[in-house]
């Protein structure tokens, strides 16, 4: 293997109804719901109101991203067709499905970027700190246009903190 993951992060699927489908992955199944985001400008946002995108922690490193369709703006297209390290805002949502993401151990990032570099790949990377630590995500599209993510944080590790913090709904 050239790049090496550690397995899944996120796993997206596109949803109908918020409600029946968080109803179903939480009420029903159990997963507990840990953040859940607004859409406003063309972007998610943190916002309880209009919830358009909802995850839960389903085990191990990878939680489960419920999302309402996003119908893009002529604007939106135009710059979701750019390569993807030139987008002004981030346009994760690509093919029949949103996106995927595969948890990566900070340590194996640099090659990754490295591996992409190698292969003529567009990609672009986002840092962040998230409860005190320089989280990094890469992001590039296949060869059908679905856009695919490398992530640094560890799903399991955030539930914990989440939890411990009050943060779980």
């Amino acid at each position: 293997m050239k790049i090496k993951v550690e397995g899944v992060s996120e796993i997206v699927l596109e949803v109908k109804s918020m409600e029946r489908a968080t109803d179903f992955w939480s009420n029903q199944l159990g997963f507990p719901i840990v953040e859940q985001w607004g859409y406003k400008a063309g972007q998610f946002d943190e916002s309880d109101d209009n919830v358009w995108a909802t995850w839960l922690y389903i085990g191990g490193t990878t939680r489960l991203g419920l999302w309402l369709p996003r119908n893009f703006t002529e604007k939106e297209l135009f710059e979701k067709r750019k390569p993807i390290s030139k987008w002004e805002g981030l346009f994760d949502e690509g093919g029949s499905h949103v996106h995927f993401a595969s948890h990566i151990r900070q340590e194996n990032f640099d090659n990754a970027v490295i591996v992409l570099q190698g292969a003529n790949i567009d990609f672009k990377v986002i840092e962040e700190d998230i409860n005190g630590t320089k989280e990094k995500r890469l992001y590039f599209k296949d060869t059908e246009e679905n856009i695919v993510e490398f992530y640094t944080l560890d799903m399991k590790k955030d539930y914990i903190n989440r939890l411990q913090n009050g943060k779980i709904k």
